[in-house]
């Protein structure tokens, strides 16, 4: 089969390159594809027949000024607003820069390397600052996003409410991603650290580029050795936001009492976090003993509620071994439970339903999945523009947003991905 450059199907139909290149990325014509940063269409293509209303968004797209949207941070947010605005908006020209040598270097490792990317079930109680948070993720719920990521080419499973990739492979989300930023023609600048920004003017350890609209999606602390080390929160203090203190969040715990003994260790329990004697929350799964403390999935949710208690005297953690089984004699905790955690129990005259350990600190930034904190909500309006400069957005975990375990931060990064790519990008609004 022969092919004609987008110039050579422009003369051929009588109709503006733009318009060819549009009809291409809209898969309105068969057949063709980019080579590379080009499209080439087959020569005996058929012009499309276009409905009314589908004309009107063309004459819009071709009638629409070119503009500039530079995007600090190439994680899964930054990835997917970037595709979604050139999407919507193919004149414009959009940039990433990452400081990695690489994009999505951090959704490599999400879930356990299965990339649990999204939840089918409720999302109460599951976000802190849940009013500014859960509007936001209602006009792009999981089953947009589903859809969305089966037309990137990433086909779904369910187990329970987790949705993975078919493959179970955090890399096809990446390879898709990435694909897609390729057909699109986005300009990623990789090893290109952010510096600072002024005016229209983001400066790099590179270079200075023209922005005509600023994205910040560079993430928190969580995870330093994958790129995000939280150096934007001095920057964006410097022109005057406010950042909220920020805390490791979905991470282990250290806790007062000895278990050195039982390090490694892993339990199926029912977990109860006690603040001032107080029943906030509870979960269950499996648990896990750390030389100093204790971690697993359940102590990873709890985290997130530990982080927002603003005040209080003290924290516990209650652990409940053999939930679904009354009465055990300590003699026979060895029948339920690992005989060297049977033996801790026994020897510290411990209850095998109400075991108590006392929450001494978090693990630092390097072993959470997530920051608690950051740039304040207050900061932004319901379109996630800044308050301070219209030209600038904020998306992502950059802001004072982060939730449990279950794909649903990363429901957040693309729904406010997906928010910031519907403005209509003109000053003010």
């Amino acid at each position: 089969m022969k092919y004609l450059s987008v110039q050579q199907m422009s003369q051929k139909w009588n109709l503006a390159p733009r318009t060819i290149r549009l009809y291409c990325q809209t898969g309105k014509i068969p057949g063709a594809y980019l080579m590379g940063k080009t499209w080439i269409v087959p020569e005996e293509a058929i012009l499309p027949e276009i409905k009314k209303e589908t004309k009107l968004i063309i004459q819009k797209h071709i009638d629409e000024k070119s503009r500039e949207i530079a995007i600090v941070g190439g994680g899964i947010s930054g990835v997917f607003a970037a595709i979604r605005i050139k999407e919507k908006h193919p004149n414009f020209r959009v940039s990433i820069f990452e400081r990695n040598n690489k994009l999505l270097r951090k959704i490599y490792v999400t879930g356990n390397g299965k990339c649990n990317f999204a939840n089918s079930g409720s999302l109460v109680n599951k976000y802190n600052n849940e009013s500014f948070v859960l509007p936001i993720i209602k006009e792009f719920p999981f089953s947009k996003i589903s859809q969305c990521f089966e037309e990137l080419g990433v086909h779904y499973k369910l187990v329970n409410d987790l949705a993975y990739p078919m493959s179970e492979s955090a890399e096809t989300v990446a390879l898709m991603l990435d694909k897609k930023i390729d057909e699109l023609a986005i300009d990623a600048h990789l090893e290109e650290k952010f510096i600072d920004y002024r005016d229209s003017q983001l400066i790099t350890d590179k270079n200075t580029y023209h922005f005509d609209y600023l994205i910040f999606a560079c993430g928190g602390k969580s995870s330093p050795q994958l790129g995000s080390d939280g150096s934007i929160f001095n920057i964006l203090e410097k022109h005057g936001y406010r950042i909220i203190i920020t805390q490791p969040s979905l991470c282990p715990i250290k806790v007062k009492e000895n278990v050195f003994s039982i390090e490694g260790l892993r339990a199926k329990a029912n977990l109860t976090l006690l603040v001032d004697n107080k029943a906030i929350r509870q979960e269950e799964g499996e648990l896990l003993f750390k030389k100093d403390g204790l971690s697993g999935i359940g102590i990873f949710n709890l985290t997130h509620f530990i982080n927002m208690q603003k005040s209080c005297k003290k924290i516990n953690i209650c652990v409940d071994f053999a939930p679904n089984i009354a009465n055990i004699v300590p003699e026979r905790y060895i029948e339920f439970v690992h005989p060297k955690l049977a033996n801790y129990l026994c020897k510290n005259n411990l209850d095998i339903h109400n075991t108590f350990f006392t929450y001494k600190s978090l693990y630092d930034f390097p072993h959470s999945q997530v920051t608690s904190g950051g740039l304040s909500v207050q900061e932004v309006n319901q379109n996630l523009r800044s308050k301070r400069d219209n030209k600038v957005f904020f998306i992502g975990e950059i802001l004072d947003v982060d939730a449990v375990c279950g794909g649903f931060n990363i429901m957040w990064a693309l729904a406010s991905a997906e928010k910031v790519s519907n403005n209509s990008f003109d000053y003010g609004k």
